[in-house]
């Protein structure tokens, strides 16, 4: 009876249609009896004229009328329990189910673009207000397992689509334990998580990437989808600020200094049909969290992802991060950022969301040990260029600077419903 289910509709349909049943039979009755149906009529007027009938016969109907929505309520309960039971190991689940997965398929059409544990985080905040999200991967990543993979199989790297998986699955406890498995034994399989081993598989038995990750959304039953930026194998080329250009993501933080420029080798990768189409539906359009460099920018170098995000209507949201990272955005401030997306996508972001939340003494002493300081920012930068500025606590608890995915969530959702009621 929750309002939204869809299914009240059919309840009272159903019920109209047991009174025309009962109508038609005891119209059909009379119709039977012909010029005989006085004798069966005058019984009836006698009750219903008793002194009898006058005193109890509401309290009658009523009984009969209770009796009767209760038999249909426990009739209706109980087949839908029998025919659950084949699907479902606890039917009395099945309503509060239906109504969460209606519930989400209502949310906005969220697109997010990057890679790295900031793209998953965000996921994880997002997947519990709607089931409309498709994750864009950066596959660029040429480190660990994913790296021995790419060149033993000549694919794209499957790690970080791996961490999306799990976030917008609906028991991610068990699939992420699963999915996150690294091996640490036998000389073929040490190191190697069972994720990046999966998708390889399907990579191998489907004979494309793109088609693996297809089967991957379809078998897992995500909240969502989970789509590599490119299904072609590529890799980062960064030119740094000082001139020195760089091959490899694993090989861009070396020798320090902030990035000025990446690309993706070989260039002019094509993007998967259904990533375009998501971007042309989406309402609200997220880059980042997450390295700016070497987890949002690569999917943004996809000239098929760059040319939907170009003439997108959705609303398109910058995260921007919380620390600098020494050796990709050294010194950099938020308008920084922000002007990177522009000259690497052609498009400012309408929105920027950036942490407001003071950043306790240990964390900020641990991360300057690491070369990383507080990303900082200048308002005026953005009000004199017109893109909105959001200020949010988004510090989550530990001991990195990392966005609390639930308060990010309702961040970005509060804009998307603004973005709605426009």
């Amino acid at each position: 009876m929750t309002p939204g289910m869809g299914v009240k509709r059919f309840v009272a349909t159903a019920l109209v249609g047991g009174i025309m049943v009962a109508l038609g039979a005891a119209a059909g009755v009379v119709w039977l009896l012909g010029e005989g149906r006085q004798a069966a009529s005058e019984p009836i007027e006698a009750v219903l004229s008793s002194s009898n009938w006058l005193v109890l016969g509401g309290w009658l109907a009523l009984a009969v009328l209770v009796a009767g929505g209760w038999l249909l309520a426990w009739s209706v309960g109980w087949l839908n329990r029998s025919l659950l039971s084949h699907w479902l190991p606890e039917p009395s689940e099945a309503a509060s189910r239906l109504h969460e997965r209606l519930r989400r398929a209502r949310g906005p059409r969220i697109v997010a673009l990057g890679g790295g544990t900031g793209l998953s985080r965000l996921l994880r905040g997002l997947r519990s207000a709607t089931s409309n999200l498709t994750a864009v991967v950066a596959v660029s990543d040429d480190g660990g397992s994913s790296g021995r993979l790419r060149v033993a199989f000549d694919m794209p790297a499957p790690g970080d689509l791996v961490d999306c998986l799990a976030a917008l699955s609906d028991d991610e406890g068990a699939l992420g334990r699963l999915l996150d498995y690294r091996f640490a034994r036998g000389a073929e399989l040490e190191g190697h998580t069972f994720g990046n081993l999966f998708i390889t598989t399907l990579t191998e038995v489907e004979g494309e990437f793109g088609e693996a990750l297809r089967t991957a959304n379809r078998m897992l039953d995500l909240w969502g989808a989970v789509y590599p930026a490119t299904a072609q194998p590529v890799q980062l080329k960064v030119r740094k600020r000082d001139g020195r250009e760089i091959v490899g993501e694993r090989h861009a933080h070396e020798g320090g200094g902030a990035i000025a420029e990446v690309r993706l080798v070989p260039p002019g990768p094509t993007a998967l049909p259904e990533v375009i189409a998501a971007l042309g539906m989406a309402d609200v359009v997220v880059l980042g969290p997450g390295s700016l460099y070497t987890s949002t920018m690569p999917p943004l170098l996809v000239p098929g992802v760059r040319a939907a995000l170009l003439v997108s209507p959705a609303l398109l949201v910058y995260v921007c991060n919380i620390m600098t990272e020494d050796g990709e955005t050294s010194g950099l401030d938020a308008w920084d950022h922000v002007a990177a997306v522009h000259e690497h996508l052609g498009r400012y972001p309408d929105w920027v969301v950036v942490n407001d939340q003071v950043l306790d003494a240990r964390r900020v002493s641990s991360y300057a040990e690491e070369g990383a300081s507080l990303v900082q920012v200048d308002a005026q930068r953005f009000a004199a260029a017109g893109i909105g500025l959001v200020r949010l606590p988004l510090l989550d608890e530990g001991v990195h600077a990392q966005h609390d995915p639930e308060r990010l969530a309702e961040g970005l959702l509060a804009l998307a419903d603004g973005r709605s009621r426009q």
